[in-house]
């Protein structure tokens, strides 16, 4: 999950009202991207998501600290569900604590340890990341991971065409931000710094972890 932060942004205000109309200024702050599955979405398949519920936390629903993107499946997975002690991309480095797999399929890093490996679970059941055929809890409107396992099949072919001098990093990173999901595009790319270097750079809003 590819963290985020929206301070490197600096056009915002500190308060919508309505909500809706930070949509643009989240855009421009931090991509057309779903904050939590990075499924890249047009302005009108992204919600503006509050990080703590509006309903449990009505003061903080017009409040630019508490907004983030989400896409329809994402959104309505994670609903009103607390997010205490749950680590969440515009806080933690969410990029480590995951494994993007062949197939689509998003699990726990194996060398994750209490108490971060809870955390790290309780976010991944926020948004239900590892919702795929065969999980009790999916559904067949869900096509995340569906469309993890296409880009980490365009992702794995040009990286063949990478390491064969048939592309450049340009191409790569067109790709990339035409079709989303950056930790997949981190992870086929993981022995060649300079094209992770590049992913960070062009999506808007992507926090830097050493």
């Amino acid at each position: 999950m590819r963290p985020v932060d929206k301070s490197l942004f600096k056009g915002n205000k500190n308060r919508y009202n309505p909500y809706g109309d930070a949509k643009d200024d989240l855009i421009l702050a931090i991509g057309d991207f779903c904050s939590y599955c990075e499924r890249q979405g047009y302005s009108s398949a992204l919600d503006v998501e509050h990080i703590n519920d509006k309903h449990t936390h009505p003061k903080q629903k017009y409040l630019w600290n508490n907004f983030l993107l989400a896409c329809k499946n994402c959104n309505s997975i994670k609903g009103t569900k607390s997010v205490d002690d749950s680590l969440l991309p515009h806080i933690n480095n969410t990029f480590s604590v995951f494994s993007y797999l062949e197939g689509g399929l998003v699990i726990l890093n194996p060398i994750l340890k209490s108490p971060l490996k809870e955390k790290a679970q309780k976010l991944l059941d926020l948004v239900g990341l590892d919702r795929v055929p065969g999980n009790s809890k999916y559904s067949f409107k869900d096509k995340r991971w569906e469309d993890r396992k296409k880009v980490w099949e365009i992702a794995n072919r040009y990286l063949n065409k990478y390491q064969k001098c048939s592309c450049d990093i340009e191409i790569i990173m067109d790709l990339a931000l035409a079709h989303g999901f950056w930790s997949i595009w981190m992870t086929t790319f993981q022995d060649y710094r300079v094209v992770q270097e590049a992913l960070i750079k062009s999506f808007s809003g992507t926090k830097k972890y050493n």
